[in-house]
């Protein structure tokens, strides 16, 4: 009984021990920054990772758009490798709390951590309801957040968006850069939306419940006008903006 006893201590104590390490190298990565997140589930790592362009194909049956552009992820990366998720050039973290001050970033081989955010003072929650884009400090940062992933991707730049568990926020950024994608080449039929929610389901986390959530936000978007014309007139991001980022997301093969 002894022996247990003396186990479960050990087990504790190597618990705390690395718990601890943890949270040190959260603060020895800080760079004069908020700490870095480090985060550690277990043996099982949910990265929920996935290129967007490449699953949005395999939703649809057909090579519609360029893979190795964007990429999608949970944040159970954060402190370790960027190799889990594709080695980006450019991260983008719409999980960042206002309360928790913690950067959800990972480092790359020379050492040096990389990742975005914009939303210093407000936590980005339930962007697929499109009421909640009247919330003006959360739609000036969720804008923020938008012009810059469609500059890195007009640029080339291998990029990642995650949030906490690369689900709702992730997921209702994914379907905008696709359906303003779609849209622009006049591919935004129902089964590019249905593809778009395909790849929001997806994720396993992702209850019944919440089926569907995609595509509805898509679809109340659309009773007012088109795609384009929301994220404009919400975001002021110009047309011209939206056109170049669609030219680089799609297949070039059909241009």
């Amino acid at each position: 009984m002894n022996k247990i006893i003396k186990l479960i201590l050990i087990f504790c104590l190597c618990l705390f021990a690395y718990a601890g390490w943890i949270k040190y190298r959260s603060m020895d990565y800080s760079d004069g920054g908020p700490p870095l997140a480090v985060r550690w589930e277990g043996a099982y790592h949910d990265y929920n990772f996935r290129d967007i362009g490449a699953s949005l194909n395999q939703c649809l049956g057909k090579q519609i758009f360029r893979p190795d552009m964007i990429m999608r992820s949970a944040g159970w990366f954060s402190g370790w490798s960027c190799e889990d998720v594709g080695n980006p050039e450019i991260i983008y973290s719409l999980n960042y709390s206002p309360v928790k001050k913690e950067r959800y970033f990972c480092q790359k081989e020379d050492g040096k951590i990389i990742g975005r955010y914009f939303n210093e003072n407000i936590k980005l929650n339930d962007l697929e309801f499109i009421e909640n884009w009247s919330n003006k400090e959360m739609k000036d940062a969720t804008c923020r957040f938008l012009e810059d992933i469609f500059q890195s991707t007009i640029n080339a730049k291998k990029t990642l968006i995650h949030c906490t568990a690369g689900r709702d926020r992730t997921g209702t950024f994914s379907a905008l850069i696709i359906a303003l994608t779609a849209e622009h080449f006049n591919l935004l039929d129902q089964p590019m939306i249905d593809a778009i929610e395909c790849d929001y389901q997806k994720t396993e986390s992702l209850t019944k419940e919440k089926h569907g959530r995609i595509r509805n936000f898509l679809r109340q978007i659309q009773t007012q006008g088109s795609i384009s014309q929301f994220i404009e007139q919400q975001c002021d991001i110009p047309e011209s903006t939206i056109k170049a980022m669609a030219e680089k997301m799609i297949n070039p093969a059909l241009k």
